[in-house]
Formats: C-alpha cells, sequence, structure tokens
C-alpha cells in the first residue's frame, strides 16, 4: 500500500474512477469475444437454413462463393462448384443477366442495396425470383435470390380478380347509370345524406350527383312543402321497411314531374341501414292517361252533339220542307192573286232558310277538310257593311233598329268578298235573331294592323256556360230557336283562315257584342 500512502483523497477518488472505466472497457471485449465466438460457431448453420440463394460476386459479375446451402441453387446446369468461378453472364438467360447486371451496376453506382426481378427456368417450369444485392466492400457483392414464383403467380390471380371486380363494378354502373328510372341512396345514419345519384335522376332533375351525393334533400332542393315531404317518406320507411307512394317534386327548370316512388330499409351490416329508392317517372303516363280522358270526354260530348245535330237537321230541313210543299199545293189550289203572292213569299223564306242550311254544312265541311278556296282581293269594308244594312235594315223586329257606324269610308283589306260578307251575315243575322227591342250597331275600325269588326246587341245575352262553347261545332245560345248552330263555327273557322280572330263579351239581359279581327293584308293558311 506504500505506493499510495502520499496520494490525497481526491487523487485517490480518481485513480478509482479510472480503475472502474478499466473494468467497464475489459468487460466490453469479453463480450465480443463471446458475440464473435458465437457468431463464428453458428455462422455456417444460419446460412444454411436460410431458403434464398446466397452469392458472392465481384463487380464483373464473377461468381466467388455460394454462401448459402447447396440445395438453395436454382441456376440450371451447375453445381456447387462449377458454379463458383462462373460468370452470371455465362450460366443464365441473357434477359436474367441483364436484370441482374443493372441492379448490380445501380448497387456500385450508389452505394446502397437494391431490389430486382428475373426469371429462370427450372425442371421444364418458369420460376420468378427477386435478387437483392448489397456491397459487402468496394470490391465485392452479396445477391440473395428469393423465388417468389407463389407470390407472382398469387399477385397474377388477385390482378385478374381485381379486374375482374372492377370490370363487374363499371358494368353495374353502366347498368345504373342507363336504366330509365332514378335511383339513389341514402344513409339513414348520417342524416339522411345522399350516398348515390344515378344519371337517370340528375337528367331528370337537372341535379348532377356531384353536386348532390353528400347533401340533404334540405341543401338541394329549393321548396320546404317538398323538402318536408321527402323527410316523411324516409321516416316511413324506416318504420315500414318498405313503402310505395306518388311523389312530385320541382325540377331546376320550374318543372313539377310525377314520380312513382319505392323506397325500401336495406341493412349494412353493423351500421344504420340504408335506405335505397327506386322511381319511376310517370308525368308523361299521367299526361297522356288525362289526354286520354279528356279526349273520351270530348269524343263522349261530340256523339252528344252528333245526336243534337241529327235531330237539329231533322228539324231544320223538315220545317222549310213542310212549308215549301204545303204552300206549292196551296199557291195552286188558291185564285185570289193576293193569297198566291202570301204563299210565294212563304215559300221563297223556307227556300232561303234550306239554302242557307245546305250551305253551312257545305263550308263547315270545306272548312275541316282545307278544301275551301279562297279568292283574295281588294275588299273595301264599308261597301260589304252597307250593302248588309239595306238587305237586314227592315228585317229586324218590331221596335229594333238596326245602325251602321261608319268610321273609316275608305279603308279596304286583302280578303275574300264572299267569306267576309259571310262574316258577318251569320253575326248580324244572330243579333237580329235574340233581339227583340232595343238597337244592333254594326261596323269596323283599324287597330294597329289589323282591322277590327264588330256586332253589338241588346238581346237577350249569353249565359257564361254557353259562351265558353259557342263558337264549337253546334254549339247554341237556345236549343228551343231555329238554327243549326254551325254559323258562329263557320265564323271562327273563315276568320282564323284568313289570319284573324273572333271573341264574344256579353251579359246575360243586357246584350252580346261580337269582335273579329282581319290583318291588313289577308292570306289564307294551309
Amino acid at each position: 500500500m506504500g505506493l499510495y500512502d502520499q496520494k490525497t483523497k481526491d487523487e485517490l477518488l480518481e485513480i478509482v474512477k479510472e480503475l472502474e472505466r478499466k473494468v467497464e472497457d475489459l468487460t466490453s471485449e469479453l463480450s465480443s469475444l463471446e458475440t464473435g465466438r458465437f457468431r463464428d460457431k453458428y455462422s455456417t448453420r444460419i446460412l444454411d437454413a436460410l431458403p434464398d440463394m446466397l452469392t458472392v460476386f465481384d463487380h464483373d459479375a464473377n461468381i466467388i462463393e455460394l454462401a448459402s446451402s447447396p440445395e438453395t441453387n436454382h441456376v440450371e446446369g451447375t453445381t456447387t462448384e462449377s458454379i463458383v468461378g462462373a460468370n452470371v453472364k455465362d450460366i443464365v438467360p441473357e434477359k436474367a443477366y441483364e436484370s441482374v447486371r443493372e441492379n448490380m451496376d445501380k448497387v456500385i453506382e450508389t452505394g446502397k442495396g437494391s431490389i430486382a426481378k428475373h426469371s429462370l427456368m427450372l425442371d421444364g417450369v418458369w420460376h420468378h425470383y427477386e435478387n437483392r444485392i448489397f456491397p459487402l466492400d468496394d470490391k465485392y457483392l452479396l445477391c440473395m435470390c428469393r423465388d417468389v414464383s407463389e407470390k407472382v403467380k398469387v399477385e397474377g390471380v388477385n390482378a385478374i380478380q381485381r379486374n375482374e371486380i372492377i370490370r363487374l363494378n363499371s358494368l353495374m354502373q353502366a347498368i345504373l347509370n342507363n336504366v330509365p328510372v332514378y335511383l339513389f341512396i341514402k344513409d339513414t345514419g348520417n342524416d339522411f345524406r345522399y350516398l348515390y345519384w344515378n344519371k337517370a335522376f340528375a337528367d331528370r332533375t337537372g341535379i348532377t350527383a356531384e353536386f348532390a351525393v353528400g347533401k340533404t334533400d334540405v341543401e338541394i332542393f329549393r321548396s320546404d312543402e317538398e323538402v318536408r315531404r321527402f323527410r316523411k317518406g324516409d321516416l316511413a320507411v324506416m318504420e315500414a321497411e318498405k313503402v310505395e307512394y306518388l311523389e312530385e317534386y320541382t325540377t331546376l327548370t320550374g318543372d313539377t314531374r310525377t314520380v312513382a316512388m319505392i323506397k325500401t330499409l336495406v341493412p349494412s351490416g353493423n351500421k344504420q341501414p340504408y335506405i335505397v329508392g327506386v322511381g319511376w317517372d310517370m308525368t308523361d303516363i299521367k299526361k297522356t292517361e288525362k289526354e286520354l280522358i279528356d279526349a273520351r270526354v270530348k269524343a263522349e260530348e261530340a256523339d252528344k252533339l252528333k245526336s243534337s245535330f241529327l235531330a237539329n237537321m231533322s228539324h231544320e230541313i223538315r220545317t222549310p220542307l213542310n212549308a215549301i210543299v204545303g204552300f206549292s199545293k196551296l199557291i195552286i189550289e188558291s185564285g185570289d192573286k193576293e193569297e198566291q203572292s202570301q204563299y210565294a213569299e212563304i215559300i221563297e223564306k223556307n227556300s232561303g232558310l234550306l239554302l242557307n242550311l245546305f250551305n253551312d254544312i257545305l263550308d263547315l265541311s270545306a272548312l275541316e277538310a282545307g278544301s275551301l278556296k279562297f279568292s283574295i282581293g281588294s275588299v273595301r269594308m264599308r261597301d260589304i257593311c252597307a250593302r248588309l244594312y239595306h238587305q237586314y235594315c227592315d228585317s229586324v223586329h218590331p221596335g229594333v233598329i238596326l245602325v251602321f257606324d261608319e268610321v273609316d269610308p275608305d279603308l279596304c283589306v286583302q280578303g275574300d268578298w264572299d267569306r267576309i260578307s259571310q262574316i258577318w251575315l251569320n253575326l248580324l243575322s244572330n243579333a237580329i235573331k235574340f233581339t227583340s227591342e232595343g238597337e244592333i250597331h254594326f261596323g269596323f275600325e283599324r287597330k294597329g294592323g289589323m282591322i277590327q269588326g264588330y256586332v253589338s246587341d241588346t238581346g237577350i245575352g249569353i249565359p257564361v256556360e254557353r259562351a265558353a262553347t259557342i263558337f264549337s261545332r253546334f254549339g247554341k245560345v237556345n236549343d228551343f230557336v231555329q238554327g243549326t248552330g254551325l254559323g258562329l263555327t263557320i265564323c271562327r273557322m273563315l276568320v282564323e283562315k284568313m289570319g284573324g280572330r273572333i271573341w264574344v263579351r256579353s251579359k246575360v239581359g243586357a246584350g252580346t257584342i261580337f269582335y273579329f279581327t282581319l290583318p291588313m293584308v289577308c292570306k289564307t293558311k294551309g
């Protein structure tokens, strides 16, 4: 101990610390020696246990050593002895060599490990390998070749299955987007937001799937009432699991569509169920149904009118015909000149009625068939009205005054004299027939580029329900008054044929005013 007798306490503590460091270093060296001995003892066994083929080669691809078990050698035509010293280029196909060589160059250039793939024929079967190359030092490389044939096979099968799934998904998407029905899916667990919205739904509503998916009805549709109805339907299917009903909604363009809707609750595993909605647009069908109903009603009305017309025709023809036959006999038997003159007047009047009746029927048929011809020329309206005034001024009932209101005596139109006269004649005949007191006024005036004619009376007037059909075939103000109900129909068709229109204003007990317009230049249609 004499060596440390002269040391101070601090020096002794420093010596103790130094000794502790040396003990630690010795312990570390001893542990390294033991580890090295373990690696030296078991390294060969470890390499032999690996399933991969491990080879060491230099930068020229000369094989220096087969480090793994001889059983791992998968280069056909070589042995453990023959492979050592051989060049990779000489023992594998050119394509496999190019893959290994390219991978080697990459490792040499970067100094880091790299992975590539190559294929070799073994026992008549192609095998696929993964070559992992690592740098050992500046001279040698380690190549680990692993057989990944099963992995490649599985990946191939998976790729086929994946492609098939993609194909089927594309096919399903194409089907769903081309079926002529609405199809949508709602997530009940996320405030009934849309998960799917097919093309037919998008086309009809004008709302794209990109806009709708992920949104609720409140965020998509404008009408609060519609949104409430949609939510009511969703809640109903949550209780009943399936509901069917007719539903209406408004598109972005403002059109109202009618849809036959089926909503079904579909389970989704542990999550909240989905609502699958399928809708058939019934708008056109409903429209067609309404048109068919309207057509049926019109057909029934036409049938009734036809029956009424035949009854009227029977009466209208028989009455003047009986008068003509009866008074023709009387005029022969009578020797009194005055009586003969009266009888002749009656015969002439009824002949005119019968002639007018046949003319009306023939004109209506020609107008409906489009075969009525028009002789267009310059027509001065005053000339027609003046002639009719002189013709009918004495035909009104006692106490009734016929007044021609002259406005523009030189006003002319391009039209058919006879057809314009026929319009005035029919309107005046009706006014005279139904006016027993007061006045009948008729005339015309210019309204822009049109001429507006009118016939006003203080007669019985037309009930509202009759005014709506007065211009239809066989439409009459009073079924018990003589007439076929064709005159106003002919007036409407003639006016429309010459480019104008006709309408009526009337009040029961106060009188009626018929208006019609004709363009300054009249051209026939059709």
